[in-house]
């Protein structure tokens, strides 16, 4: 009767602990989905309260080099849409050797957008291949993937611990692409009182440090939107660094018709 009464409690206790096992796993797929929720929430609430119809401004760029060497470029900027739906123009003006270049980016809502490179020299425009994702725009940190609009949609997202960048309380957002991309996460840090997102941290597969980190910062309102005056584009692999100071900002501005096509791209020193 020992011998019964204790294979009944082992089989009881067994019972007991796989109650509690389950429970603990959806208690943890409870907070998983939670935390995901909460994290799209957050994204859909930045995106609508700062999305405009249109944004135009010209770019001072600084690149600086592991060793300190500075080359600076311009380039005026012309983006309608938003996220997703964004169609960019971009036309570099200066130092001579890229004046002309000309960059045309047309959104597709949850998928990679269509980019074109025109290039002076060619008299013609370059289609950019998803293998040429990864090369640097026109000798900067940014590559052609970098250039595109951030779209939550492309991403799934989950809500880590809270961080602080610059003493300003932030939720930590980790974002992973649902379609084919160079990283296979990104870390974006969102100021809690303004939804801003002031960092985003780049990480390729199966590593622990990012690879890329963009900063944006000197944040201001400017005709009822917020925008980053200045975007950091840092490579912590090569050491250098991309610094990008928006000027002669204008929003929802109404755009030319065929601004954003390849036949204006290809109009040397069009807009």
């Amino acid at each position: 009767m020992s011998e019964g009464w204790s294979r009944l409690k082992s089989h009881r206790s067994g019972r007991g602990i796989g109650v509690v096992l389950g429970a603990l796993l959806v208690l943890t797929d409870s907070a998983s989905v939670f935390a995901s929720d909460e994290a799209r929430d957050l994204l859909v609430r930045s995106e609508s309260q700062h999305r405009s119809r249109s944004q135009e401004y010209a770019g001072e760029l600084t690149v600086t080099s592991r060793d300190g060497k500075i080359r600076r470029k311009g380039w005026k900027s012309w983006r309608q849409g938003y996220a997703g739906d964004a169609r960019l123009l971009i036309r570099f003006l200066d130092p001579p050797e890229v004046r002309g270049v000309g960059f045309l980016s047309l959104g597709r809502p949850g998928k990679n957008p269509d980019q074109w490179l025109y290039l002076p020299s060619m008299k013609r425009e370059r289609r950019i291949a998803s293998q040429d994702r990864e090369a640097s725009f026109v000798g900067t940190d940014f590559n052609y993937e970098d250039m595109e609009d951030f779209d939550q949609t492309k991403y799934d997202a989950k809500l880590l611990p809270d961080g602080a960048i610059d003493g300003q309380a932030c939720w930590m957002i980790e974002v992973q692409p649902k379609e084919k991309s160079l990283y296979e996460r990104k870390r974006l840090a969102m100021k809690k009182d303004f939804l801003d997102v002031v960092r985003v941290e780049s990480f390729r597969k199966g590593e622990d440090t990012p690879v890329k980190r963009l900063t944006l910062s000197e944040i201001e309102e400017i005709e009822g939107h917020r925008v980053a005056r200045k975007m950091e584009m840092t490579d912590l692999r090569k050491g250098s660094r991309t610094t990008v100071i928006l000027k002669d900002l204008a929003f929802d501005r109404s755009q030319p018709g065929d601004r954003f096509t390849i036949q204006n791209l290809d109009r040397e020193g069009g807009s």
